[in-house]
């Protein structure tokens, strides 16, 4: 592993709906994620191209729908792409199922979560996993990315052009990683309490990543 990820600076294009809101109290928890629970605070399963998350074409890459999934790809070696979902958050758990569709020869790349993102500029907690088995934590501020969890291998990451189950914990200031149903990084820290939750994925090579995500849901934890 030599990775280091890279911020890329792109425009914003923020599209704003109510078309998936807030699951309403005393519900069954159930939405159009269809995963179900007492807590559950927000769910998409993308099949609405309406329901609030970043849509744009950049120079690196670009986040949109299609196809009934949430698409990140990043184009440029070295450039971080990243689609926020347009909500805001304090102590949450979000889930997803990541599925890469595409990559360089050696899935040199990262993919995950972004939770306490500020305000469309890429500031927060990433925590990622790479198409060769790997996983981290960053912080990016100021532009700039902190490594707070080294790149670690783990054999509960499904390598490659493969679906994995990934559940990021941000409650105060503990931040962890679950990858099909295994703790692969965990840290603290406290320089952001609030914030969006975001999608992201970058490459470390010259042919493009592409990442679906689906099933999407968050809970208190």
């Amino acid at each position: 592993m030599n990775r280091k990820i890279g911020l890329i600076g792109v425009g914003i294009v923020m599209v704003f709906s109510l078309a998936c809101s807030l699951l309403p109290g005393g519900g069954d928890g159930k939405g159009e994620g269809g995963v179900s629970g007492p807590q559950a605070l927000f769910q998409d399963d993308f099949s609405s191209s309406s329901s609030g998350w970043e849509v744009g074409e950049y120079d690196t890459g670009s986040v949109g729908y299609r196809d009934g999934v949430y698409v990140v790809s990043a184009i440029q070696n070295g450039s971080t792409m990243w689609g926020v979902a347009n909500r805001s958050f304090d102590n949450i758990v979000i889930e997803v199922d990541a599925t890469q569709a595409a990559a360089g020869p050696e899935s040199n790349n990262d993919y995950g979560i972004v939770c306490r993102e500020q305000e469309g500029t890429g500031d927060g907690y990433y925590l990622l996993i790479s198409g060769d088995g790997f996983a981290s934590i960053y912080k990016a501020a100021d532009g700039s990315f902190e490594n707070l969890v080294e790149w670690t291998e783990s054999t509960a990451i499904r390598q490659g052009n493969a679906t994995n189950h990934l559940k990021a914990v941000c409650n105060g200031s503990r931040l962890e990683l679950f990858v099909n149903g295994t703790s692969v990084a965990s840290t603290e820290d406290s320089t952001y309490t609030s914030g969006d939750i975001a999608l992201t994925a970058t490459t470390y090579e010259d042919s493009p990543t592409e990442i679906h995500f689906d099933n999407l849901a968050v809970f208190a934890p």
